[in-house]
């Protein structure tokens, strides 16, 4: 058997620091000889797609290397060509050792701070990528009434050709809002609802009470006016208690609608800087190539965001363990900063533990499938599509952006279902969600851009939006494809694309943590 050259089936991360590769085709046979480095590597057993193999040796007691990041550690002498699993991987790191600095703000760069894209500016200066009419209900209790004012909105009232500066009518349903004691379960609730109401990807909104919950009308409303000056302008309450039950209350949320179409008609696009823009990034069905390829992609345009002078968002906190938090840490801006990233990571272990779980037990069947055996190393895949600048700070779960920018880690859980809202509810107006094995997960809020990490999902998936795979079949670099998700990025944001989220009409998701406060 001739030998090939390594890089024809296989990937290594980062040549100068990664002591393993991945298998980029189906197999590779057990006794195939690879050239790499002037050296032949001779695989000692059947490796599959996607998984890890040694390409240097590996003492016992000694890191396996990917993306410059420790992931495990060799529980057995590994040499060149032996395939990793869970049978020769260690759980546990190697001590790491954690470096708390001062780093300079990410300065910005005047060719990209000059880009513009095609946003709503509203009144408070706030800018949306879309301009919705929202149905936002204070609880699970006016959630089939809002969905169905949504539903029946877009089908007999709105169109593009009435209304050609909105884009439609949206439930905004989460599940609380009763059943739930007063204290700091509710004021964190009362706080989403503040951040959806003020989004400014909603034009207007109806604010949905059944009427006797914890958010009600006369509970909630009060707090939401004092913050948000424009609330009267621009939210109708309404409650189904008062309105005589759920058939009247669908009738007259769709004669409110119609009004509230009107108004958001009002704002048009028009071109605004990119510092205007917050770009959520999220990964989920996550394989081994998300790490290699979608990820490290995003990253590219996520620094472009940065250093354009907008803002990027991090979320899902157990997904950054091990070599990944001590990374950001080490780019945080100030020790402080990186005291409290770590901090976090300590607070989300106790917050599972209070449940008897491990917080280690992350990776899904799903991961595991696809080569990702442990959370290290789905943990340093993770972290790069936040890109590479210097982190800002922590944002807590529900707490808004505001006029800050740059780099920020959101405090979330891996959650995609809760994590992706929790971007649009921190300010977030338009996500970039990494996959390798595919998801149809949109937002309420905003839109969410799928970034495939192989090119065999892409062809055979259609809730996929941009292809980062081509980096794996070796036409295109992680530079170009970041380059090119930055380009989609402005035109999403800009309405002159729609991410297949929002063309499907269905995949609006929007779920709160509800788990933070106990149920009564």
């Amino acid at each position: 058997m001739q030998p090939v050259n390594l890089e024809d089936v296989a990937i290594v991360g980062r040549q100068t620091s990664d002591n393993v590769a991945v298998v980029a085709v189906d197999l590779l046979e057990q006794g195939a000889q690879l050239r790499y480095l002037n050296e032949i590597i001779t695989m000692s057993r059947r490796a599959r797609r996607g998984q890890s193999f040694t390409i240097r040796p590996v003492p016992q007691g000694k890191p396996y290397i990917t993306l410059g990041d420790p992931f495990g550690i060799a529980s057995h002498a590994m040499q060149p060509g032996d395939s990793i699993d869970e049978e020769n991987l260690a759980a546990e790191l190697p001590q790491l050792e954690v470096n708390y600095r001062e780093n300079p703000s990410t300065p910005v760069v005047p060719e990209l701070a000059a880009r513009t894209f095609d946003g709503y500016v509203r009144d408070d200066g706030t800018v949306g990528t879309r301009n919705y009419v929202g149905i936002v209900t204070s609880g699970m209790c006016s959630s089939t009434e809002a969905r169905e004012i949504a539903w029946r909105a877009n089908r007999e009232i709105y169109s593009r050709e009435k209304y050609p500066n909105v884009d439609g009518v949206v439930a905004v349903v989460h599940e609380s809002g009763c059943g739930m004691p007063d204290g700091a379960g509710l004021t964190t609730l009362n706080r989403l609802l503040v951040n959806t109401l003020r989004h400014p990807n909603l034009g207007s909104a109806i604010y949905l009470d059944l009427g006797c919950g914890k958010t009600c009308v006369e509970c909630s409303v009060p707090l939401f006016q004092a913050q948000l000056p424009t609330y009267n302008q621009r939210v109708v309450n309404m409650t189904v208690q008062q309105l005589g039950g759920s058939q009247k209350t669908i009738i007259k949320g769709l004669e409110t609608v119609d009004g509230l179409l009107d108004y958001a008609n009002k704002f048009s696009r028009r071109p605004v800087p990119l510092s205007n823009l917050t770009l959520g990034t999220k990964c989920g069905g996550s394989d081994r190539w998300s790490g290699l390829t979608a990820n490290p992609a995003v990253g590219v345009a996520a620094d472009m965001i940065v250093k354009a002078g907008g803002s990027v968002l991090l979320p899902e906190i157990p997904e950054l363990q091990g070599a990944a938090m001590i990374d950001l840490v080490q780019r945080a801006r100030t020790p402080e900063v990186g005291h409290t990233l770590m901090d976090s990571l300590d607070r989300f272990r106790k917050y599972v533990e209070m449940f008897g779980e491990d917080f280690s037990e992350n990776p899904t069947p799903g991961n595991k499938k696809s080569g990702l055996i442990n959370i290290f190393l789905k943990s340093t895949g993770a972290q790069a599509k936040g890109g590479t600048t210097t982190v800002e700070g922590l944002l807590e779960y529900g707490e808004w952006l505001g006029r800050r920018n740059r780099h920020f880690v959101l405090y979330t859980p891996g959650y995609d279902q809760i994590s992706t809202p929790a971007l649009f509810l921190s300010g977030a107006q338009v996500a970039l969600f990494t996959t390798g094995r595919g998801t149809g997960i949109g937002n309420a809020l905003g839109p969410v851009m799928k970034v495939s990490s192989n090119t065999l999902l892409w062809k055979n998936n259609d809730d996929m939006d941009i292809n980062a795979g081509t980096i794996l079949d070796r036409t295109e670099t992680v530079e170009s494809v970041g380059q090119r998700i930055f380009e989609d990025t402005i035109a999403v944001a800009s309405g002159q694309k729609t991410v297949r989220a929002e063309q499907s009409g269905f995949h609006n998701e929007f779920k709160v943590w509800e788990s933070l406060w106990p149920a009564l």
